[in-house]
């Protein structure tokens, strides 16, 4: 089967005669032939891979821009919802504010009044009035704070979207 052989730094290598070399060829031209139909084959494929790719490219920019836009709104109604809380406690806070100080005024003009009457009864009197008086403040607090336009409920966070699925490769 071999007939040449060749000594280099002692080692015994056979070589195939030049008749087998055309074995060779034949493989390299069976594989060429093999690759070249896979990729007509699988060519027509790349087209249907290539529109499911960019289809898949404008869905994930379309998912992208609607997950932005839920989230830009859903910041705004956030900051809007803050702004509408801090705006009612202040105003509920000015309303219980000028009632302590209205509370504190009747109470010392009160005592102020019954410590200079001289009678039981003037001092019942001015006791009933500083009654009905701080009830009407009382009312008048309920009242304004009533009067307050309610925040309302938090903002709820959006929905998370559904990223598109990637398209098969093998379609």
């Amino acid at each position: 089967m071999f007939t040449e052989a060749s000594q280099i730094n002692g080692a015994l290598f056979w070589q195939s005669p030049p008749g087998r070399q055309k074995g060779n060829k034949m493989k390299k031209r069976i594989m060429a032939v093999a690759v070249l139909t896979s990729a007509a084959l699988l060519g027509t494929t790349g087209i249907a891979n290539a529109d499911a790719k960019s289809d898949y490219k404008a869905a994930i920019a379309s998912w992208k821009a609607s997950t932005e836009e839920a989230k830009s709104s859903y910041k705004s109604a956030i900051t809007a919802y803050k702004a509408a809380k801090k705006s009612y406690s202040t105003a509920k806070k000015e309303i219980t504010e000028k009632f302590k100080a209205d509370a504190v005024a009747l109470k010392a003009s009160t005592d102020a009044a019954i410590a200079a009457a001289t009678t039981d009864e003037a001092k019942a009197a001015l006791v009933a009035a500083a009654k009905t008086e701080k009830a009407a403040l009382v009312a008048a607090r309920n009242a304004a704070i009533a009067a307050l336009t309610p925040v309302g409920s938090a903002p709820s966070k959006p929905t998370k979207q559904a990223k598109p699925s990637k398209p098969s490769s093998n379609s």
